[in-house]
């Protein structure tokens, strides 16, 4: 096969609505790697919320979490590649997300933490099933290993804690994976950074490897495969930087091109 690797988002891209992957799209997975190929999921998810997708798919490749921060081996339940933020960046940008008036919440290398339980971050924790800690002392200098900072907010809110981090010249990366989202990365993190750590780890040159995605957070993730495809469903910032386009994570996408590169097919369809 021309791609031996297929590195996919999970929510909006992998994910159905519901949270929940197609059957179709798990034969699909099964028979791809059957032929010879690896799958693997780049995610802002950590591990708590994606094990029970990497179980269900019982997927023996590394995984990029924490959108590019931790580079995860599944089978062995041990981190690859690991990165922080450190504690006088936490220092400098949290103020600038409390004043802006955002939920936070902080996440390690295994879980996350918070420091008031909100009705806007028990949402988002019982959407994507997971639990965090409660630490009403949480502050940069009890927060220990910070690998990204979650806020939540109006997209009025993350603008101006996103041009605050930007006018205080801050050495991270800011990335929107949803448009209620604002994360806070270490400079070096992202997807794209994950990916190629990835393809480093295996061994697999660049041109191999093929990436899906549908949010803003995937354009690194697109850049760094040697083919971007976008849902049919994507933001429009990132089809128009995908070579190719799928159909929508609830017409199985994914599924339609791991069938085709199985198939020797065509990888879905030109952007107009």
């Amino acid at each position: 096969m021309q791609y031996e690797l297929v590195i996919s988002d999970m929510d909006g891209t992998l994910l159905r609505d519901d949270k929940t992957i197609s059957p179709r799209t798990k034969e699909a997975i099964r028979r791809f790697e059957a032929a010879g190929g690896r799958f693997s999921f780049a995610t802002g998810r950590g591990v708590e919320a994606s094990q029970r997708y990497f179980r269900e798919l019982q997927l023996t490749t590394p995984l990029v979490l924490l959108n590019g921060s931790l580079l995860y081996d599944p089978v062995n339940d041990r981190d690859l590649v690991v990165r922080s933020l450190t504690q006088d960046v936490v220092a400098a940008a949290w103020p600038l997300l409390v004043e802006a008036g955002l939920h936070l919440i902080v996440h390690g290398t295994r879980r996350g933490v918070v420091r008031q339980m909100t009705p806007t971050i028990a949402e988002h924790l019982e959407l994507d099933g997971i639990t965090v800690d409660l630490r009403p002392d949480l502050s940069p200098a009890t927060a220990g290993t910070v690998m990204k900072i979650l806020t939540i907010g109006e997209p009025e809110q993350l603008d101006r804690a996103e041009e605050a981090i930007l006018a205080a010249r801050l050495p991270v990366k800011l990335v929107r994976s949803h448009h209620t989202y604002l994360e806070v990365l270490p400079p070096e993190g992202g997807k794209g950074t994950g990916v190629t750590a990835l393809l480093a780890h295996l061994g697999i040159p660049r041109e191999h490897s093929l990436a899906l995605g549908d949010y803003l957070n995937d354009l690194d993730l697109l850049a760094a495969a040697g083919l971007g495809v976008a849902m049919a469903n994507a933001h429009p910032g990132l089809k128009a930087v995908a070579q190719r386009e799928t159909l929508t994570n609830m017409e199985d996408g994914v599924a339609a091109v791991l069938d085709a590169l199985v198939e020797g097919r065509p990888v879905g369809r030109p952007i107009s």
